[in-house]
């Protein structure tokens, strides 16, 4: 089994808030490290963004009743490297986590550089989801 690490992050943001900005592609831009200028949906359904690895593909789970936000990141005609991803209720707020798991090859100072740069990514989208929220009222998902 490869090397993994699951990030959480506790956001002051109602569940619903923070499902119904997750789960649309459009705002991943405005918090992952992907360019926003070059991210667009493609006719396929996928999106496609310039990162620092390069263009990349993502595809985007379902809208779903459970908070699962798990996304694929590609290059056309490689494999998937899927990334598990949920959002769950925390006393009124939420919960973000997320698990990124070694890749093929990757070197364990990569690993730990990669999870720095996704911590930078959830402080960011924390910072948005908390700016953003109307406060924190019943919790539920609604998709």
């Amino acid at each position: 089994m490869r090397r993994s690490h699951t990030i959480t992050t506790q956001i002051k943001c109602s569940l619903d808030e923070a499902y119904a900005y997750l789960a649309n592609p459009r705002n991943f831009a405005e918090w992952a490290a992907v360019d926003p200028q070059s991210y667009r949906k493609l006719p396929n359904g996928d999106w496609v963004g310039l990162t620092s690895a390069g263009l990349r593909h993502f595809r985007f789970a379902p809208l779903n009743d459970y908070g699962v936000l798990d996304h694929a990141m590609f290059v056309p005609g490689g494999a998937l490297m899927y990334t598990p991803m949920r959002v769950v209720t925390n006393d009124g707020g939420c919960e973000v986590l997320f698990t990124f798991h070694c890749r093929e090859g990757m070197t364990d100072l990569e690993f730990d550089s990669t999870l720095e740069w996704i911590s930078t990514d959830f402080l960011t989208l924390k910072s948005v989801l908390e700016s953003r929220s109307k406060g924190t009222g019943p919790v539920g998902l609604s998709a």
